[in-house]
């Protein structure tokens, strides 16, 4: 009996030693060099992990780099003095421009111009109330429990009086907020000296709109009216084309005359000419040096 017991044990004991020798060999042969030029990238980033390049991570979006010699989207938060040393250490030198982009909340109401007929006991998240069509009446504006503040990685979005506030210099343009937001409040615009906006979502009638909001899109037409303007009318709500507007007066005259005053306008403290605010970031292209 003994020897069978010692027996079994020395078998136990060959085998795992012949399994830890075949692990060492295997480890030895599979092992995947780190290309260092990962760590190299890794060192120059930020570490935030904000998704804004594209890639679930800092680590993730140095290493599709290093293998591709292509900087994607570029490091946002970064801005063109991290993408310039990534730009080196791939071994790119040709750089091309890219406007920057930050968000805009499409609800500009405060607590006291939409209308709360109800009081709301349950979790305090935009989700959870957009299901329950509870807090505001208004079943398009913004519900104010900070999902989208929750999520911001370099602490853009605040909340003042149930109102989302942007701070356009911090925004990376991440997109997080988009994501965040169950009612589809965030949109990302070009980044400028003036930054303009459609501030409502609601697409009922004008009347609907009135009982639940005083600031909210009546689709008048009126903005859209403006010879030269870059504004639409589409289902009862006023839209913004960024990409037709030639002539920044257009907008402010569009603006004054707005009779809800929906259309809102921040004018972020920049020098354009500035590395950390500028409007164009720079980017590799894919061609080596």
């Amino acid at each position: 009996m003994i020897r069978q017991i010692i027996v079994s044990v020395a078998a136990l004991g060959v085998g795992g030693l012949l399994f830890s020798v075949l692990l060492s060999i295997l480890s030895k042969k599979l092992k995947v060099e780190d290309d260092p030029k990962v760590a190299k990238i890794l060192e120059v980033l930020p570490g935030i992990n904000c998704g804004a390049c594209g890639f679930s991570g800092c680590r993730a979006y140095a290493e599709a780099v290093a293998k591709t010699n292509d900087i994607y989207n570029g490091c946002l938060p970064g801005g063109e003095e991290v993408n310039s040393v990534i730009c080196d250490i791939i071994g790119v030198k040709d750089l091309t421009s890219r406007v920057k982009k930050v968000a805009v909340c499409r609800c500009g109401a405060s607590s006291n111009e939409k209308k709360e007929s109800t009081v709301y006991n349950g979790p305090l998240t935009c989700k959870a109330a957009d299901l329950l069509k509870a807090v505001i009446d208004c079943h398009y504006g913004c519900l104010g429990l900070g999902d989208c503040v929750g999520v911001c990685p370099v602490q853009a979005l605040s909340i003042v009086n149930k109102r989302i506030i942007v701070d356009q210099l911090k925004c990376i343009g991440c997109g997080k907020c988009l994501l965040a937001c169950p009612r589809n409040l965030f949109e990302l615009v070009p980044f400028n000296e003036k930054i303009y906006s459609v501030a409502c979502n609601n697409k009922q009638k004008a009347v609907n709109v009135k009982k639940v909001c005083s600031k909210g899109c009546i689709g008048c037409g009126i903005c859209a009216r403006v010879e030269g303007g870059p504004f639409t009318v589409t289902g009862n709500l006023s839209y913004l084309d960024y990409s037709k507007i030639n002539d920044l007066k257009l907008l402010d005259v569009a603006r004054q005359k707005c009779p809800t005053k929906c259309i809102d306008i921040s004018e972020p403290s920049i020098d354009l000419d500035s590395n950390s605010a500028s409007l164009n970031s720079k980017l590799c292209l894919k061609k080596q040096s």
